[in-house]
């Protein structure tokens, strides 16, 4: 009884499987899979707590967070802190010193304006030295008035025209003094002048001017005083930006307890508790936001990598599900041993056998495709088994997956059998250990019980690896009719019972089959074609034969030939018919479709020869040629395409009386240019330059087989004498 397994994904409409509709939805579920298996372990947990109340529940904070406003009150308390920021000028100071210069000397000049006048009215009145000058009028105290920026009181006036020149000078001198000392010193607003008026009082202390000199002095050096400590606007702003800059922020740190359990809600801790997202009424976004930028940059990366591949699964829908379905049941995985986290149960994360994923991706899509699909579980992982409330990612769970898939997809590069999966195991279990020593002594303190006990999870995670890999191998197979090389490995068993069948029904078609999976191998091989399907498909591609076994000529030995006694139609209906009723038959024994598709294309639609001739001679009318053809497809594979020529080769040299190497060379050069001529080649992407290397490998590989033997003399009897 021939049981049909389920086919799942393997019928899937072409139109679906090229539709770029289609793909775009499945990198869609792809993001929309790993933001929610992710979601709940990166976004915090909420509470429904009310100020003012008791909390029921020690409430942590999930993530560093910035408390704003308490930031902003103590930046502010900073900025007003500051005092003014006052500068003293020297250009006042020397401004000033000028301005006394000018005093003194319009004094000076009207002293000296007065004198002359004195000296020419005496010169006049016949008066001679010694001269007695006059005393200071109204007139030379109104011009000092108008040309001195201060006003004094006229004693001060009268006091400096009296001086003579000498006076004058030691008193400009003294009062410079005095000025440039006191303001050198700082002169403030308000407060400052008084305590400028007391130091000139104090410098003039010490004088041996006389008294009304002194008074002199002090009333213009004191209106020359001016503040020259101002108030700095630029320099006081600067300040407060600095003090206000200087303030750290006041940040919520990870792991901080924000409120106890029966702890009372105050409204400062109320406050904290929204700030950090952990109120149900006032969440925190910001992590969603994030969760979907990587998920997209995630899913961005595999689409421009796939996209821009050789891969078939860029234009292949049925194998981008396929790699959707690893991924999303190795974040299955995942979960549910996450749930032993949850459950209390420490460093279950070193227990997730995340090397699956990439082993079968490895295995049935790509190498690369799948180290970078381990970097994907690696996050995961990291995010998922966040054990530490205080942190959104665990480097330690990240680095054991990272290293277990690497290994587990270098280790599986070229697989023959299963038993390689099971070895491919024990390397992610060595990985897993190594991986796990390092990062037990980065992140703990040493203890070889705890250590044992995650080496005992290292192992059941690179064999569970390996076990569930060797599960989930037949059913992506099955499903998504994948050939996998140790499915083709499995094909090619002699003990197949469709293989069986052929041996026992059709001998002769089971040994031309032989013949043209050696030939077919060795040409794929060398043109760097897929040599194992080629030869697992030459093993099938003529089981059809066995609906009518002797109306094959391999298969006719010692018997008249069945063609010698029917009509030619008769003859071209059953040869033709022989690949659909083999890919009929493969498919009902649930051989993978490349496979039928080799048995269905080897012929393609080349010309039935003999019987079309035959057909011809038997005929008074013209017989179309498009009668005797194959009705198709051609191949559409170089792997089809081989096993095609092959065949032809293999059963034309087979009638060859005496093959010779020349014989052979000609026999297949001819075969492989009749297929050329005849656009048998035309929609496989076989080159001429492959044609040519194909040729030489089958006269290599067919002068192996009909080699020169040595002709061994018949025994001669030798009478008894």
């Amino acid at each position: 009884m021939k049981l049909r397994l389920f086919r799942g994904f393997r019928h899937i409409p072409e139109t679906w499987n090229s539709s770029l509709l289609i793909r775009f939805i499945l990198f869609m579920l792809m993001a929309l899979g790993l933001y929610f298996y992710l979601v709940e372990s990166v976004v915090p947990k909420t509470y429904d707590l009310q100020k003012n109340t008791i909390s029921n529940v020690t409430v942590a904070a999930p993530m560093e967070v910035e408390d704003t406003e308490a930031t902003a009150i103590l930046r502010e308390e900073a900025k007003g802190s500051i005092s003014p920021v006052y500068q003293m000028q020297e250009d006042i100071t020397k401004n000033q010193l000028k301005v006394l210069d000018h005093i003194y000397r319009k004094i000076a000049e009207v002293r000296i304006a007065s004198d002359q006048n004195m000296e020419e009215q005496n010169e006049g009145n016949g008066l001679t030295p010694p001269v007695i000058l006059g005393e200071p009028n109204q007139a030379m105290i109104t011009h000092l008035r108008d040309n001195i920026p201060y006003q004094f009181t006229d004693e001060t006036y009268r006091t400096m025209l009296k001086q003579s020149p000498e006076a004058l000078a030691t008193m400009k001198t003294i009062s410079s003094n005095i000025l440039s000392t006191v303001m050198l010193d700082g002169v403030r607003m308000n407060e400052g002048m008084g305590e400028a008026q007391k130091k000139v009082s104090e410098l003039l202390a010490t004088s041996d001017l006389e008294i009304k000199a002194r008074e002199a002095i002090k009333e213009i050096v004191s209106s020359a005083i001016v503040p020259n400590i101002v108030f700095d606007e630029e320099a006081t702003e600067q300040a407060k930006e600095t003090a206000f800059r200087s303030v750290k922020p006041v940040k919520i740190y990870k792991g901080e307890i924000l409120v106890g359990e029966g702890e009372y809600i105050t409204d400062e801790i109320y406050r904290k508790l929204g700030i950090a997202g952990l109120l149900t009424h006032h969440p925190n976004y910001s992590p969603y936001f994030g969760l979907g930028l990587l998920v997209l940059l995630i899913t961005l990366f595999f689409y421009h990598y796939i996209s821009h591949s050789s891969l078939e699964m860029a234009r292949n829908n049925k194998q981008l599900l396929m790699f959707l379905v690893i991924i999303l049941l190795n974040l299955l995985t995942m979960k549910i041993i996450g749930l032993g986290q949850d459950l209390g149960y420490m460093f279950s994360g070193f227990l997730v056998p995340a090397a699956f994923g990439s082993m079968l991706i490895t295995l049935f899509l790509d190498l690369r495709l799948a180290l970078f699909s381990g970097g994907m579980f690696a996050i995961a992982a990291g995010f998922i088994f966040n054990a530490d409330s205080a942190t959104f990612f665990d480097y330690r769970y990240a680095f054991v997956v990272l290293a277990s898939t690497i290994a587990g997809a270098y280790s599986l590069r070229k697989p023959t059998q299963r038993r390689n999966i099971l070895a491919s195991g024990l390397i992610v279990v060595a990985a897993n250990l190594a991986v796990i020593s390092a990062v037990y002594m980065l992140f703990y303190s040493f203890n070889w019980s705890d250590l044992g006990k995650l080496y005992g999870f290292g192992v059941i995670n690179g064999l569970l690896s390996a076990v569930l890999t060797i599960g989930f191998i037949p059913f992506f197979e099955s499903a998504f009719g994948i050939l996998s090389t140790m499915k083709l490995i499995e094909l090619s068993n002699p003990n197949h019972p469709l293989l069986r069948r052929l041996l026992m029904e059709t001998p002769g078609t089971y040994h031309h089959s032989i013949m043209v999976a050696n030939l077919s191998e060795a040409s794929s091989e060398a043109i760097g074609a897929n040599g194992l399907l080629s030869r697992v498909g030459s093993y099938y591609h003529d089981v059809g034969k066995m609906k009518r076994p002797h109306f094959f000529i391999e298969n006719v030995v010692g018997r008249e030939n069945p063609h010698d006694r029917i009509a030619p139609s008769l003859s071209r209906t059953i040869i033709i018919a022989h690949p659909y009723d083999g890919a009929k038959m493969l498919e009902e024994y649930n051989i993978p479709k490349a496979i039928r598709d080799i048995a269905e294309q080897h012929h393609g639609t080349t010309l039935l020869k003999f019987f079309y001739h035959k057909a011809c001679k038997e005929s008074d009318s013209l017989i179309p040629e498009s009668d005797y053809r194959y009705p198709g497809p051609k191949a559409q594979t170089k792997e089809a395409a081989i096993v095609g020529i092959c065949d032809s080769v293999e059963a034309a040299v087979r009638s060859l009386a005496k093959p010779t190497p020349d014989k052979i060379e000609g026999l297949v050069r001819k075969i492989v240019k009749d297929r050329l001529d005849d656009g048998q080649l035309n929609e496989c992407d076989l080159t001429l330059h492959e044609l040519e290397i194909i040729t030489r490998t089958i006269c290599e590989t067919l002068q192996g087989i009909f080699h020169n033997r040595i002709e061994y003399p018949e025994e001669i009897e030798v009478k008894q004498a």
